[in-house]
């Protein structure tokens, strides 16, 4: 679940484009995936349509491969909508892929601000906080992670977590 900092590219980042085109994390938030994320119907909270129309603009160039554009898009969904979430935790992502783990803290954190409902947003804040070396404050954001998925039923994922939050606490 952890990769050390030279293997940003097979952090879970990309598994969060997945998971926040919906408004439901699922179990394969928890996997490690080089895989482009998967279209899906359900429908992103968003109150500025236009918010939205960037937001899924910067998902398909994501998909893509164009990072630039994408980052684009989603940093004009957040100006449309200052209370996007969504948009704000794949912003996230991308900075995470190219390695600006103080600017993806930044965002995955008002993520979490706006929607600290989604394990899977308290997952991706943790991630980057360890991978920033900043082990006690992603052992907050991780268990919190954890927490959620008991309370939401999904124990196997609240296992996974709990086995990443056990190594991190080996380490230090």
């Amino acid at each position: 679940m952890f990769y050390k900092k030279s293997k940003y590219s097979l952090l879970a980042i990309t598994a969060i484009l997945t998971i926040l085109s919906t408004t439901q994390a699922d179990a394969s938030s928890f996997q490690a995936t080089p895989k482009q994320p998967q279209s899906t119907n359900t429908t992103i909270i968003a109150l500025n349509q236009e918010a939205k129309a960037e937001f899924e603009r910067g998902v398909k160039l994501y998909k893509e491969g164009d990072l630039k554009s994408a980052e684009v898009a989603f940093r004009k969904a957040i100006e449309l909508d200052s209370e996007f979430a969504e948009a704000y935790a794949n912003l996230g992502s991308l900075l995470a892929n190219q390695n600006n783990l103080p600017e993806a803290i930044s965002q995955f954190e008002n993520a979490v601000r706006l929607r600290p409902e989604l394990a899977v947003l308290h997952y991706q804040l943790g991630v980057a906080l360890y991978l920033e070396n900043k082990r006690p404050e992603a052992l907050v954001s991780l268990s919190k992670a954890r927490d959620l998925l008991q309370e939401q039923g999904k124990t196997e994922d609240a296992e996974k977590v709990e086995k990443a939050i056990e190594r991190i606490q080996a380490e230090s």
